[in-house]
């Protein structure tokens, strides 16, 4: 932005996400006492309560992948292909031992993909900051509390990996501040090969390999990955690549290319999750799409169900915020059904339920949340009912909603944190 439009007026676009207002009625003596009324109440305690050599061997790798625009279209209303683009996925969320699957509510449509990423490590939600804001441009200025911080205060190795420029969406000064100890960028990759433009989710997935085979023996790891082979846009052509998926009648060549590289995805995380299901470390793999992709590829699915993607209903465009997830282990979960409604913010303390790691206080606040608001984003909330309500409506869940806000201020603009516990 500051290279196009020059810094003056990227300085002056950028003031009105400077200041979030403090949440009314906000202190930190009541995010302290709010936190510690969670103090004690982690079903998984037992599992965790010391922190030795022998008891840090039991725990899990912890490997998350977020998938650029990785998404299944198919939410958005039926169409058909020559061949089914997602087969891995489709199979795991038809009912596979040790899996959760389900659909992620983001905040964020065909960009932004940094916001994703803040709200699945840190637990906050977006739904409280400044449309259009980007918190780790805006934000992270100092530590704070994430599930990296978490993990690593607990003896984890945090490795951050993306393969691309370090200094997108500022990552290679936020990692840092967020706890990550190891940093891999698009320089640190080897045998780099690429997909279009972009370094391939095949060499992506290889560096995790990479990373768990070369760690510390007996200290777990804590992989986040961040991918780029399915970068928009999608209009372009490339030499070496051709499309092995299309839409039947929609004649669409961008969709046409996206379904091919989810498909070429799909098929590398089929290899990566066949090769954590052949170690002998308990190991999670957590995987989901940041967002769906933009309007060129998507209008034509919309339109192919009736839907102009400029006049949508509200409920109608929610679809458009849906990306799928997989919860995998190679050891056992408790996995008896999907869960279906969940927003970014959740899903790592949904994943450390997984673990029989002992959770902070946080995410047993976020857990408790969860089971009356399902899922939170910056487009509104889901109640315990599956009735949609708009952040501002006053109503029973809004005390708990308050709540989280004081504990968000506290943990991302309240520089005295109340608790280094508070992830």
């Amino acid at each position: 932005m500051t290279k196009v439009n020059g810094m003056a007026v990227t300085f002056a676009m950028d003031l009105k996400f400077v200041a979030v207002d403090k949440p009314d009625g906000y202190s930190r003596q009541k995010a302290k006492a709010l936190l510690d009324s969670y103090a004690g109440t982690d079903d998984n305690s037992d599992a965790a309560n010391n922190t030795s050599i022998t008891d840090k061997s039991d725990y899990p790798n912890i490997i998350v992948v977020m998938d650029e625009a990785f998404s299944d279209l198919s939410v958005l209303g039926d169409f058909d292909t020559n061949t089914d683009y997602m087969p891995f996925v489709h199979s795991l969320e038809k009912g596979n031992e040790n899996t959760i699957t389900g659909y992620l509510n983001t905040s964020v449509c065909g960009g932004n993909t940094a916001d994703t990423e803040f709200e699945f490590l840190t637990g906050n939600t977006m739904a409280f900051l400044p449309v259009g804001s980007i918190p780790y441009q805006q934000y992270i200025k100092s530590t704070t509390p994430s599930l990296a911080s978490y993990l690593k205060s607990i003896g984890y190795a945090t490795y951050a990996q993306h393969p691309y420029y370090g200094s997108g969406w500022n990552r290679d000064t936020v990692y840092p501040l967020l706890g990550f100890d190891n940093l891999s960028f698009m320089q640190d990759y080897s045998n780099q090969r690429f997909v279009r433009k972009y370094i391939s989710d095949e060499t992506s997935f290889d560096r995790i390999i990479e990373t768990y085979e070369n760690k510390q023996d007996g200290q777990p790891a804590f992989i986040f990955n961040v991918t780029m082979q399915n970068h928009g846009g999608y209009t372009d052509t490339y030499y070496g690549f051709d499309n092995t998926v299309t839409a039947d009648k929609l004649n669409n060549s961008a969709l046409d290319q996206y379904l091919s590289l989810i498909k070429m995805t799909d098929e590398d995380l089929k290899n990566l999750i066949e090769y954590f299901s052949n170690v002998d470390e308990k190991t999670i793999v957590v995987f989901f799409g940041d967002h769906q992709p933009n309007d060129t590829v998507a209008s034509s699915v919309l339109a192919a169900n009736g839907l102009d993607y400029n006049n949508l209903s509200n409920e109608e465009l929610k679809l458009r915020y849906q990306v799928p997830y997989v919860i995998w282990a190679n050891y056992d979960i408790d996995a008896k059904s999907d869960v279906e409604n969940v927003s970014a913010n959740y899903l790592s303390s949904l994943m450390l339920q997984q673990t029989n790691l002992k959770m902070s206080r946080y995410n047993e606040f976020l857990l408790n949340m969860r089971n009356e608001v399902p899922a939170l984003n910056a487009n509104g909330y889901v109640d315990k009912d599956g009735k949609n309500h708009e952040l501002s409506e006053n109503n029973e869940y809004t005390k708990l909603i308050t709540q989280y806000q004081y504990l968000q201020y506290n943990s991302l603009m309240d520089k005295k944190h109340v608790s280094t516990d508070l992830f």
